[in-house]
This record gives C-alpha cells, structure tokens and sequence, in this order.
C-alpha cells in the first residue's frame, strides 16, 4: 500500500497499524475495557451522523442503534415508559398502514411508517418499508444505505456487507458505506486490516482528486476504527490533526471529548466538550441527539469515578 502522498497528512505510516503509533496506547481501567464495545457504537453512531452526505434518515436508526448497544438494566419507571410509547408507536403504525392501503403510493406515509418500525424495534419490516421507497424513488442513493444499516443493527452482518460492496462498487468513494462496511465487520468479529487498507486507497484517490470535503470524512472514519480497535493514543492523534486542518469544525472536539471522558481525564474532556458546544450549529439538524450522547458519556464517566474503576 502507497504512502499518502501529502507530507502534512496525520496518515504518514504506510501501514497504518497500531504498532506504527509511537506513543503507547492509553492503559483503560478493566471496566472500561469491558464496556469498550458499547463506547465504540456510540461512538461509530456519532461518526455516522458526522458524514456530510448523510441525510437525516440515519438519524432515525442511530438512537436505536445506541439503545441496543447499552447493558444497562431500565428502571421501573422507564419499562413503564418504553411500555406506554410502545403502545403509542402501534397505533401508529395500524393508521399508517391504513392510510397505504388507500394510497400505496403515498412516499410521505411510507416514510413515517418506517419511522415507526424501527423505533418499535421491528428492524426487518422496516426494511420491507425501505424496500417500497427504493421502487418509488429509485434514482435516490440514500434508501440502500439506510437498508444496510438496518441490517446491521439488526444483527445480519453478512447481509449488511453485501449491501455496502454493492455501493462502493457503484460508488468508490462514498464514505458512509466504508463506514458501515467497517462497523459490520467490528460487529461480526472480523478483522477491519482490509477496510483500512481501502480507506487508505480510498483516501490517495481523493488528495489526487482534491476531494478535500470526503478526505476530511475519510480521517474520521479512519480515527473511529482506530477507536474501535481500542487504540485511544493515535485516534486522539488523528482527531487532533483535524484540529490543526479545520479549528471550526465541531466534530473532532466531541469525539475527543468521548474518548478523554472515558478515560477518566475530565478537565480534558470538559474542555473539548465546551469546545464542541461553542462550535455546533443551533440548527445541526442532529445537535439533540449529539447533546444527549455528550451528557450520558459524561454521567457515565462520573459513574466510574465515583465506583473508582
């Protein structure tokens, strides 16, 4: 594999391995490491919603996709709760359905009951949802992908991958499949050395081509993985050199504000996630939801302090 070619590049190992990192890796506490993988979801959710070409249909899956990743055990008050909107979220999915069997046609109600499904954790049938919008709208890039990534919260991992080769071969450099090809093979136990290696390429195409916006997306997809592989020290690296590339650009700060949370460092984190507020546009249309993510990671981290893990 080719070196980058730009010398100011953070990706200046030809590798691209943890071992090329020259600064040890952060040492977690053991709960930590134990929950590593729940970090790392809600991490590749917020990444997710990072990329810029995605619209705000992911937005839809990327909570229950971080419900899904949680141990944690609810509350009364909140199986209450998750009880009551289950019962709404079914009455509106039978008047939906009725209003399709008037109008098959109607996109609008088509999108709403899709909404629905995936918010009643009926992933599969959402997908059959996806499916009538994709014959609808066929000239509409965004409904594969969100299929795909249907598939993958909902466990089919070989389905999912399929689906994201079958865009990158239409597609080469569309991030938000490398994405979702990456988290499918993390998920499923799979080595992630050939996803790197075909972001790295991926990434060589785009600095011959002067695609700075999706190399940009590129780095912070490649920083995720790093995450996902547990390696904090050089993810905190690549974050930082996106600091240096574009100070105004909020998602680095959130990311390192995760990370250093996690990490029980949290004047850092503080820091960064002051940073990140300051930056984010009031109508980001994911700024609730990447607010909410901030604060559990903060309660969490408060959490391990106080249990001293």
């Amino acid at each position: 594999m080719e070196a980058p070619s730009s010398p100011s590049s953070p990706f200046k190992s030809s590798s691209l391995r943890a071992s090329s990192y020259t600064t040890p890796k952060p040492s977690p506490p053991s709960l930590i490491v134990s929950v590593i993988r729940t970090t790392s979801i809600s991490l590749a959710v917020a990444a997710a919603l990072f990329l810029t070409r995605l619209h705000t249909r992911l937005a839809i899956a990327a909570p229950v996709a971080a419900e899904e990743s949680s141990s944690a055990t609810p509350s009364p008050s909140a199986t209450t709760t998750e009880k009551e909107n289950y019962v709404s979220l079914g009455e509106q999915e039978r008047a939906l359905e009725q209003q399709l069997a008037r109008n098959p046609g109607d996109t609008e109600a088509l999108r709403s009951l899709m909404e629905v499904r995936i918010k009643s954790r009926k992933l599969l049938e959402a997908v059959e949802v996806v499916d009538r919008l994709m014959e609808l709208e066929p000239d509409d890039g965004e409904w594969p992908l969100l299929k795909y990534q249907i598939y993958m919260f909902s466990g089919d991992y070989e389905s999912a991958r399929k689906g994201f080769e079958e865009v990158l071969a239409r597609e080469p450099l569309r991030v938000e499949a490398y994405h979702g090809l990456a988290m499918a093979n993390a998920e499923s136990g799979n080595s992630l050395d050939d996803v790197v290696k075909r972001i790295d390429l991926a990434m060589d195409t785009c600095r011959k081509e002067k695609k700075k916006t999706e190399l940009r997306d590129f780095k912070l997809l490649f920083a995720q993985i790093r995450v996902m592989e547990e390696n904090f020290g050089e993810a905190l690296k690549v974050y930082e050199e996106l600091v240096k590339e574009e100070p105004r650009d909020f998602r680095p700060y959130l990311c390192q504000g995760i990370i250093y949370a996690l990490l029980k460092k949290k004047d850092a984190a503080e820091k960064k996630f002051d940073q990140f507020k300051k930056l984010v546009p009031e109508n980001h249309p994911y700024k609730d939801y990447l607010m909410e993510n901030m604060l559990a990671t903060k309660l969490f981290s408060e959490k391990l302090q106080r249990e001293g893990a």
